[in-house]
């Protein structure tokens, strides 16, 4: 079930929601939000739902099992069994199928293709179970007694298929304490409209572009077509995923959690390094606490921090999706940093306007690898983007059909809105807070309208990173 459908949000949500008020026991409410969850994640994958509970049924009993044994130092052994256990899990799930195909095309064998179609969100919450149990192992946290509050820490909808990645001390307390209140609720509706905005205005308008370029044969590309898909992806991609965690956000707020921010303006940034601590930051600080500093980190020698960060990107690339665009992606973006690192050394400044232009096109051309069906794909779209030619009347054609006087405004809208400067208006009105309380739920209420006529319209695109 999608968020920006109107099952979630005509139905799903208000009957929840309801029920939430009117039940005023904790453990109710706690079970409560469990059933929703079952029931939004079944909506989509009846069958995979099982899967979820079993996977997270395994993890809770392999932390019980390591805290009772920490204190006499055996546990080490059940956090194999436990890593094992979720990656093992990934590999069956997500990459049978793209292992087996890799092993046929290097060595020309013909093994038959294993079709297993990936559960939802199984990315984001073998991540969270994985790090539930390796902090269990490490002893930051207590592995909890109570099966019920693992599974919601699991399961709640607000972030099963999408994330973001929520350790388990950052919320443990909440699941035994939250509060209820007008103002939690409206602030978390008016953060959830922004979201859903995110996605339904801006990122399914781009998305039609995007989809239009992509679904050209390789030897119909040229430079208007490259660029006009680069650019409508890049922001089609960071308000579609950031839109979704900002939805989860709000969606946490209401029900009394606080859910992390999982992005930051990444678009502004004025280095790779920089991008990704704006960037699905979740995912980049989950890689760096359980897999570049158990690797040893920057503690080594700058050898041994070079290949740490490259193993991160590479896994981070492939943790994205079965398919070597992915990979390539990932060293890419790791190549990019061990050069930024290296230049650290050099002792001289370039303009920031010159280090942002840099940045954003790295990027741009970053995101193309990622989105593309295939790497042969991808190098015909980076070239003709490199490539001086001519707009013929038939591209001119093609794009004025998709480049219509809607799509233009969403298109300059959304590269306002990439940058902070509705927070900075919002930060102006601090001292008149009647005035900011008008300006923020006006505006709400705006986009609420919008989203109704968008939802009315039909036109669905499921979001990008639910295929992760």
């Amino acid at each position: 079930m999608e968020f920006a459908s109107a099952t979630f949000l005509f139905i799903f949500l208000p009957v929840v929601l309801l029920l939430y008020v009117v039940l005023p026991w904790k453990q109710v409410r706690n079970w409560l939000l469990i059933a929703a969850s079952l029931v939004f994640y079944a909506w989509g994958e009846l069958y995979y739902v099982f899967l979820m509970l079993f996977s997270t049924a395994v993890n809770y009993f392999l932390s019980r099992a390591m805290e009772a044994r920490r204190e006499r130092g055996s546990n080490k052994a059940l956090l194999i069994v436990a890593v094992v256990f979720n990656i093992g899990l990934l590999a069956v799930f997500k990459y049978a199928g793209f292992a087996v195909n890799s092993f046929n095309s290097l060595f020309g064998a013909a093994l038959p293709v294993p079709k297993i179609a990936s559960p939802l969100g199984i990315s984001f919450f073998t991540f969270q179970a994985l790090s539930y149990d390796i902090d269990v192992f490490r002893g930051d946290v207590k592995a909890t007694k109570s099966f019920a509050k693992f599974l919601l820490y699991i399961s709640f909808f607000a972030q099963l298929v999408q994330g973001p990645i929520i350790r388990w001390s950052s919320v443990s307390d909440q699941l035994d304490e939250r509060k209820l209140t007008a103002e939690g609720v409206a602030e978390g509706l008016r953060i959830f409209i922004i979201g859903l905005a995110m996605k339904l205005i801006v990122a399914n308008t781009l998305g039609r572009v995007t989809s239009f370029v992509y679904g050209l044969e390789a030897s119909s590309l040229n430079a208007a077509y490259a660029w006009a898909g680069a650019v409508c992806f890049l922001l089609q991609i960071y308000f579609d995923f950031a839109g979704y965690s900002q939805m989860a956000i709000g969606l946490g707020r209401i029900f009394g959690f606080t859910i992390p921010v999982n992005f930051n303006y990444p678009y502004i940034a004025c280095s790779m390094t920089d991008f990704w601590r704006r960037w699905h930051i979740t995912l980049s600080r989950w890689f760096r606490d359980y897999v570049y500093i158990p690797l040893g980190g920057n503690r080594r020698g700058a050898f041994r921090t070079g290949l740490n960060k490259v193993i991160v990107f590479l896994l981070t690339g492939l943790w994205h999706g079965a398919n070597w665009t992915f990979v390539v992606w990932g060293a890419y973006n790791g190549a990019f940093l061990l050069a930024e690192n290296s230049l650290k050394k050099v002792k001289f400044r370039l303009p920031k306007a010159v280090t942002w232009l840099y940045t954003i096109l790295a990027v741009t051309i970053g995101f193309v690898i990622f989105n593309s069906r295939d790497l042969a794909y991808a190098w015909a779209m980076i070239r003709n983007m490199f490539t001086v030619s001519g707009v013929g009347p038939e591209t001119a054609a093609a794009l004025s059909s998709v480049f219509k006087p809607t799509v233009i405004a969403v298109l300059a809208a959304a590269v306002i809105a990439a940058t902070p400067a509705a927070r900075i208006i919002g930060e102006k009105l601090s001292g008149k807070p009647r005035l900011q309380a008008a300006v923020r739920y006006g505006a709400a209420a705006i986009l609420f309208v919008l989203c109704i006529f968008f939802v009315a319209s039909g036109n669905y695109n499921p979001s990008i990173y639910t295929q992760f």
